[in-house]
């Protein structure tokens, strides 16, 4: 049946997509006719020729009367010949590595253009916050995704697109469909406080699923990265921000509204898979579990002969599956093959006063486990218009449901499960213990009725106004709106043994936005370039959450539709609200192009902090120096050379609840035999109106440098950060009534080194290859903590129960170290086994206490980095990009070790193949024995580090005249493929994910994908 339904999905997406392109080419065929029979004769022939500032010709370069299909390409000798509509047409030339030109007509019909050296990077105009600014006078360490290179890769969520392709920015592997991965940039800069990086969509904070958002409706995608740039977002910018903008409508004023489809299926499956032990591998496991008893003494190397799994079996569901000759895969019952399908359909125009853009999205996604689902359908809305020549008003309005219904089976008991047993009796009905324990039957979870969807409407208004009586001065007012709402709905039969349980949970979340925006440009005695910023903004956010939830039923056919059917009955609620008032101050001033300075302070009140604490400053200051652009800075290959450097101070949130003291309730006084219950209440802590915000002071030092005629562009940047007053629950003395308080203290530093280049390796009229490198290390140790010097002797002690240690990293490993397994014949310490690691006893004094623990490393990586190709040839172009994460000697570790327990559960457990265990014919194993754990047991951190061919895209477009004569502009046909090549020496599903052999982890998918994009 799972099958039939696989292959009606496929059906139905192919069906989806037939009707999709029947209706484009209908619909580009009457285009086409109402434009043949409407267009005015094109009666003005101009020619020409285009050459380069040395005077040669440019073969191939392109020519197009503009805002029309209109154009040709020079011949060999550079010329070319055009009619176009009228004689004040205006002609756009472009070619490979030169800067496109537009060039007026006004009647003149023979013309010469000389195309220069595409500098356009420093050109281009980046979103920072509350503004925009060009690349080249940016003094903040700034990085922008290239969105439009990576629209061709399998990717539903635009997580995935950030994945190593910004340096600084550090994004997770997600192996659930429709969540979201972990974010952070420039590494860990807090303890216990918020590690969040802030979202700002289209101008507004965003506090959605990244999920949520289309990434076809995304035009760019920016992170602010050091102190100066990212503090004009002050209290919540500290784990960086990154900014989203939506596309816009059509730019070219009075074009014509253009029609874009595209449609892609990606094939999803386990990019690394382990496999459990059948029948055979599982009783082997058996005997190597219990080797004493089915191996010949005294060696214990040959089994015994008349050995029977029987003999070591005593559980009757086991011996049965024995007996019956059961061989049950309930991995591969959990599974089947999986898929992206993705629609996105838009209409872009300009009508010269408006421009507008409507998309709508369809993405379904099948992960490789059972009932992981997930389908978001979006809607977009993006339109301007320009009032008077003094007002402009415009929308970014969108709506978005996601669909995650439906339960997947509990992974860690398919891996427990022995393939001796099965899920369903000879009836079909569920068996609740499979194994006669107390595991649960790991089917049950996913024979849930599960409903789960997230609905977001999100609607951002915004006006600006020139304010015509001071020149350069301008408003923009920012009105934006976001409503989420979840529902979350269960109910299971099988569950609470068999008596049923069912709950309903609702939550909704608003958060609105005001934003007052004052700018004011000026050019000054045409050197001095001054851009002021002021603002003044309100946000607020509600919640509200309620859930009623049910067990023992006595019928439950309605599921969670009927809760009053249950037995016990529960309802909870919560609801908070949050005020944020803030005010900003920036000055960018630029003098000749030479010298930069950007200044910002920022004030910022949140409700949630402390009540003598609820306001703080956050000031930034960033110089510039465009040296290359200085007389006596003469150089043939060194184009362009910035040099950069910035302070500035930023904040972190903490709990809206962290400095108030809360208060427990509790069953005090039952009245009677069954009579009420009277509640009584209890302080749980001890408030602190002075607790303050965590606040990271950082400096950041970088260059920015084009070479060899811009063939070679990139950037270098050093940074440092320390992070004080800690938000840390502090050990008070129990006479107070209370454990601890939450205050401020500690300091952690955190600093680093990144590197990006880009490299235009070939560029001419048919083949181009351009080449992006990135590459980032981060550091970070612990300053200092809570003061704690117990032993009086002047210096502050490590909180070893925590994990957190004085100049060391934050994600310290602290272990024990092993010298090897014990052998056969071997002098066996006590506490210890054969066959399990011999701790080193660090202090030799004889005995193995927490005393002998060491620092073994960090779970933190040495380095990054990644390499993106493109290759084009003519209209054909291949994408290849590889992501890296490195350990280097220490670095990157986590911990992977077989775990199957002792005593009887260790026989009943299932685990992977091929894993190197001990057994006394496998004396030089990796890990100890299977069947009992010594007192104190070592544990292996293996290195995650990996180099992962992580995307690869093949595309063509479409370059026919019969496609342009039906009205169809762009055709392009891609394959592409998703972690295709994994290589790495970790055991277990995937290094980056850190699922190793001793979890039931999801593993990370690969996939295959084929799509088309089609404009009208």
């Amino acid at each position: 049946m799972l099958k039939n339904l696989k292959n009606d999905s496929v059906l139905r997406n192919l069906m989806f997509s037939c009707v999709f392109l029947f209706f484009f080419f209908t619909g580009a065929n009457l285009n086409a006719a109402v434009k043949n029979n409407s267009d005015s004769p094109q009666n003005f022939e101009v020619s020409g020729t285009i050459i380069d500032k040395s005077g040669m010709p440019l073969p191939g370069a392109n020519v197009m009367e503009k805002g029309t299909q209109n154009g040709t390409q020079t011949d060999f000798d550079g010329n070319f010949i055009l009619e176009v509509e009228s004689e004040d047409a205006v002609l756009v030339v472009s070619f490979l590595g030169f800067a496109t030109q537009e060039i007026e007509l006004d009647g003149e019909s023979e013309i010469e253009v000389t195309l220069v050296e595409d500098n356009a990077a420093l050109d281009e105009v980046v979103v920072v916050g509350y503004g925009t600014e060009r690349k080249r006078d940016l003094t903040g360490s700034v990085a922008s995704a290239d969105v439009e290179s990576f629209s061709e890769f399998p990717n539903p969520s635009i997580a995935q697109t950030l994945q190593g392709s910004v340096t600084g920015l550090n994004v997770g592997v997600n192996t659930s469909a429709g969540r979201d991965p972990e974010i952070s940039v420039r590494g860990r800069t807090s303890i216990n406080g918020n590690r969040d990086v802030f979202i700002v969509l289209d101008g507004i904070p965003y506090s959605g699923n990244i999920a949520d958002l289309n990434p076809n409706d995304i035009e760019s995608i920016t992170v602010l990265k050091d102190p100066s740039s990212k503090a004009i977002y002050g209290a919540q910018s500290a784990n960086g921000v990154i900014l989203v903008e939506s596309k816009k409508g059509a730019r070219d004023n009075n074009s014509k509204p253009v029609i874009s489809y595209s449609s892609s299926y990606t094939t999803q499956n386990p990019s690394n898979e382990l496999q459990l032990l059948d029948r055979d591998g599982f009783i082997e496991k058996s005997y190597d579990y219990d080797f004493e008893q089915a191996y010949e003494a005294p060696d214990y190397t040959d089994l015994k002969s008349d050995i029977s799994y029987m003999d070591i079996v005593n559980d009757p569901e086991l011996r049965r599956g024995f007996e019956n000759g059961t061989n049950y895969d309930w991995w591969d019952n959990a599974t089947n093959p999986g898929y992206i399908s993705e629609h996105d359909l838009s209409i872009q125009g300009n009508t010269g006063e408006t421009s507008y853009l409507l998309s709508g999205n369809l993405t379904e996604q099948q992960g490789f486990i059972i009932n992981d689902k997930f389908s978001r359908k979006s809607v977009r809305l993006n339109i301007e218009t320009e009032v008077t020549n003094w007002l402009r008003v415009g929308a970014r309005s969108s709506a978005v449901f996601s669909d995650l219904s439906g339960n997947s089976p509990n992974l860690n008991a398919i891996r427990f499960m022995t393939p001796l047993v099965e899920p369903r009796d000879e009836e079909g009905e569920l068996i609740l213990n499979p194994n006669g324990t107390q595991i649960l039957n790991p089917f049950v979870t996913e024979l849930a009725d599960d409903l789960e969807h997230r609905n977001t409407l999100i609607g951002n208004f915004f006006a600006d106004i020139d304010l015509g009586f001071i020149p350069g001065l301008s408003y923009r007012i920012n009105y934006g709106n976001s409503y989420y709402w979840n529902k979350y709905f269960q109910s299971n039969e099988y569950a609470n043994a068999r008596a049923g349980s069912a709950f309903k949970r609702n939550t909704s979340k608003y958060d609105w936005t005001l934003d007052n925006i004052f700018t004011y440009k000026r050019k000054f005695a045409e050197k001095h370039n001054v851009n002021l910023t002021f603002l003044y903004g309100r946000r607020g956010v509600s919640f509200e959450g309620s859930k009623a939830e049910g067990s023992n039923f006595s019928n439950l056919r309605l599921g969670y539709n009927d809760l009053n059917q249950a037995g016990v009955q529960e309802i909870f609620s919560s609801g908070y609200k949050e005020d944020y008032l803030y005010q900003m101050g920036r000055i960018n001033y630029t003098y000749d192009e030479k010298y930069l300075l950007t200044a910002t302070l920022r004030r910022d009140g949140f409700s949630g902090f402390a009540k003598n604490n609820k306001i703080a400053m956050f000031p930034s200051l960033a110089l510039g120096w465009n040296i290359s652009r200085e007389n006596f800075f003469k150089s043939e290959w060194i184009d362009n050379l910035k040099f950069r450097g910035s302070y500035g101070v930023s904040g972190n949130l903490v709990n809206r609840y962290s400095s108030l003291a809360r208060i427990n309730t509790f069953p005090a006084i039952v009245f009677d035999d069954g009579g009420n219950t009277e509640f009584g209440q209890e302080v749980q802590n001890l408030s602190n109106p002075n607790l303050g915000w965590e606040k990271t002071k950082g400096y950041n030092f970088g260059a920015d440098f084009s070479l060899f005629n811009y063939r070679l562009n990139g950037s270098i940047d050093y940074y440092l950060s320390h992070t004080s007053d800690l938000i840390f629950d502090v050990s008070i003395p129990q006479i107070t009534g209370f454990n601890n308080i939450t205050t401020n203290v500690g300091e952690v530093k955190n600093h680093g080194l990144e590197i990006n280049l880009e490299g235009k390796v070939i560029r001419n009229n048919d083949w181009k290859w351009n080449v992006n490198f990135n590459f980032s290390l981060n550091r970070n140790n612990i300053v200092s903590l809570v003061d704690l010097d117990s032993d009086g002797d002047g210096q502050e002690e490590d909180l070893v129960n925590s994990g957190l240690f004085i100049g060391e990293s934050i994600n310290t490993i602290f272990g024990y170290e092993s010298e090897g397994i014990i052998q056969m014949g071997d002098e066996v310490p006590d506490g210890f086994l054969v066959g399990t690691h011999r701790i080193k006893d660090q202090n030799e004094d004889g005995r193995i206490t927490p005393d002998d623990r060491v620092i073994l490393g960090r779970r933190e990586p040495s380095y990054r980095f990644s390499i993106f190709n493109e290759i084009g040839y003519k209209n054909l172009s291949l994408r290849v990009f590889i992501n890296s994460i490195q350990g280097g000697e220490n670095g990157y570790l986590d911990g992977n070790n077989i775990n199957v327990g002792g005593g009887d559960n260790g026989r009943r457990r299932n685990m992977y193949e091929g894993l190197d265990y001990w057994t006394p014919s496998n004396p030089g194993a990796k890990y100890r024995r299977l069947d009992q754990a010594p007192a104190t047991d070592f544990t292996h951190y293996d290195s995650r580090s990996f180099i992962r061919l992580q995307d690869v895209s093949l595309a063509y477009n479409f370059d026919f005249e019969f496609l342009r004569s039906n009205g169809v502009r762009n055709m392009k046909v891609f394959f592409s493929g998703k972690n295709l090549l994994t290589i790495t020496d970790w055991n277990g599903w995937d290094p980056e994910t850190g699922a190793g052999i001793q979890v039931g982890a999801r593993p990370l998918l690969k996939g295959l994908s084929m799509g088309v994009n089609i404009s009208l």
